[in-house]
């Protein structure tokens, strides 16, 4: 008899938990860095999806329908965005916790990881307004983490931090530094270029390079109350120099955090190559072809030191998924490269 009770008593546990499991998803909210994602309801073959960008406030209806009441959404805050209702197989997304982050990996029928998206907990009026009504919010935090860092070009030195641009002379010891605030905008949304707005009002259109940022004059246009910006003469180019950081190389954030689409489309085809690989190079891989042995062996001592390691150590789960989702934005790209 106890024998029966504790069987049953472990089937209605395992119900209970296959339950719980069933409904994880359903009023949950994600994004990738640039779209959102929420899933209104699910069966046991499938999850239907809310997917759109919100930009400029959009129609976040389809969206809040479902989702914690207190999340807040402004009805005549609407936009230029697009929403659209996808359904996916439940065998396509996977459904996981990585480094104490909730997401969802989205699978092609072949396997090929097309996306990752993070779960946003967001639940006050005011996180959520500023979610819902400024994709600007999603990119410009990621392109933020993008420029912090320290670089050099023409006899100065320039430290970029998360709000502030400080310019030092190399031949000035006495010179006390340039401070410049600044904020981001974007040019054009159609190819989002990033423009940084300094305090002194000019405008710097960033574009990324395989050794740091190219920085080049945003010329600004007015038209029917509408103003965007266009890239003009090339300013200065800023070599990035802290490279022997705990984890080195130009792009850490490979090998420490899951990357997003609105982290990677920054990059040009040439970057994104250089971004994957270097997760290989922190684990002393040797490589074979020419530009590859070139670019990481001018990279300095990190490199070196990585080559000398007894062993190649194995790759961890978040640089296993960033290489996958960067060799899909590589084989997008080509593809729409080759169909012009």
């Amino acid at each position: 008899m106890k024998r029966k009770l504790f069987l049953l008593a472990s089937i209605l546990l395992v119900m209970s938990i296959a339950a719980q499991a069933q409904q994880t998803l359903v009023n949950s909210f994600w994004h990738n860095g640039y779209n959102f994602i929420s899933i209104p309801d699910q069966t046991d073959s499938s999850y239907t999806t809310f997917m759109g960008t919100l930009h400029e406030g959009a129609d976040a209806q389809p969206f809040l329908k479902t989702s914690s009441p207190d999340l807040f959404f402004h009805p005549n805050q609407l936009g230029n965005a697009w929403t659209d209702t996808i359904i996916y197989f439940r065998d396509s997304i996977i459904h996981k916790t990585i480094a104490r982050q909730e997401v969802l990996l989205l699978y092609g029928y072949d396997r090929t990881l097309l996306d990752i998206f993070i779960r946003y907990d967001g639940t006050s009026r005011n996180s959520f307004y500023t979610f819902a009504h400024g994709l600007d919010t999603l990119l410009e935090s990621e392109v933020r983490r993008q420029i912090i860092g320290t670089y050099r070009t023409n006899g100065q030195t320039w430290t970029i931090t998360p709000d502030s641009i400080i310019i030092s002379k190399h031949s000035s010891r006495n010179q006390r530094p340039t401070s410049f605030a600044y904020n981001l905008r974007w040019g054009n949304f159609d190819n989002l270029e990033r423009i940084l707005v300094l305090s002194d009002g000019r405008n710097l259109d960033i574009a990324f390079t395989p050794d740091g940022i190219d920085l080049y004059n945003g010329i600004i246009h007015h038209e029917d109350d509408i103003d965007w910006v266009t890239r003009g003469k090339l300013l200065c180019h800023l070599s990035k120099t802290n490279l022997d950081q705990p984890v080195p190389g130009r792009w850490p954030e490979a090998s420490t955090r899951l990357l997003t689409r609105g982290y990677l489309n920054a990059y040009p085809l040439e970057v994104l190559r250089l971004i994957r690989n270097e997760i290989f190079a922190r684990r002393g891989y040797r490589f074979s072809d020419p530009k590859l042995v070139s670019f990481f062996g001018k990279e300095g001592p990190w490199y070196s030191q990585a080559l000398n390691t007894p062993a190649t150590q194995p790759l961890s789960e978040i640089e296993t998924l960033n290489i996958q989702l960067i060799k899909t934005i590589e084989h997008e790209r080509q593809s729409q490269s080759n169909n012009k």
